[in-house]
């Protein structure tokens, strides 16, 4: 072995590599963890009133009204939050408010989801004002990596646009943007399926669902 590479001098030399390869948790300056990829490529949301504005003064729903409702009923039940408003101009037909709200009633708008008012209006021809409140997504702009070099990084640290486009697409493909402000609540857990389960297990018996054949996977006769 050459005297350049004594056992002393290689475990020092692997020590070295080993270092220089290993990853710890990122921190700032202050010790404290360092901004995450959400953190600097963060994503708006902000809170938008959905309207609609409903025609009740001939009496009489039409075809193009009633999918209006039926498209803003949808928006409302896939992003809404909180009651749906309805305020009917004072003097209307109580018939037509009806209608309308037996109507959303069927799309799954119960009526317990919707707080009622009325509003003055000058004029006979005053349209039912629907309305909820739900959330948009504004991507954050990300930065051009025209002037960086991805290939040479001696501080081995992300470019200024890592994850960007990542943000970008979360904020463009979101169902609902208020999710990213916070988790969905749970629902409450099914405390006597929980002690059915218990007890079959203390007692060694089964606690999962019966699988019909159906459900079963079996190895084909061709790969044999």
């Amino acid at each position: 072995m050459s005297p350049s590479l004594r056992p002393a001098g290689l475990a020092a030399l692997l020590s070295l590599a080993t270092a220089a390869c290993a990853t710890t948790a990122p921190t700032g300056p202050s010790g404290h963890p360092a901004p995450t990829v959400a953190d600097t490529h963060r994503i708006k949301v902000e809170q938008v009133d959905a309207k609609l504005q409903v025609s009740i003064a001939d009496g009489v729903l039409a075809d193009e009204t009633l999918r209006e409702i039926e498209a803003f009923a949808t928006e409302y039940r896939l992003t809404g939050h909180g009651p749906m408003t309805m305020s009917a101009p004072s003097g209307a037909r109580s018939q037509m408010v009806q209608t309308v709200r037996a109507y959303l009633d069927e799309l799954g708008v119960i009526p317990e989801a919707i707080s009622f008012s009325t509003y003055d209006t000058g004029g006979p021809g005053a349209p039912l004002l629907l309305g909820f409140v739900r959330y948009e997504a504004e991507a954050p702009a990300c930065p051009s990596l025209g002037g960086e070099n991805l290939a040479i990084s001696w501080s081995n640290k992300p470019w200024s646009g890592f994850g960007c486009a990542t943000q970008a697409n979360l904020a463009a493909m979101i169902a609902d943007p208020a999710d990213l402000m916070a988790p969905r609540a749970t629902d409450p857990a099914d405390a006597t399926r929980r002690a059915v389960v218990l007890e079959r297990y203390r007692q060694g018996g089964q606690t999962h669902a019966t699988r019909s054949s159906d459900e079963r996977v079996s190895v084909s006769a061709v790969a044999k």
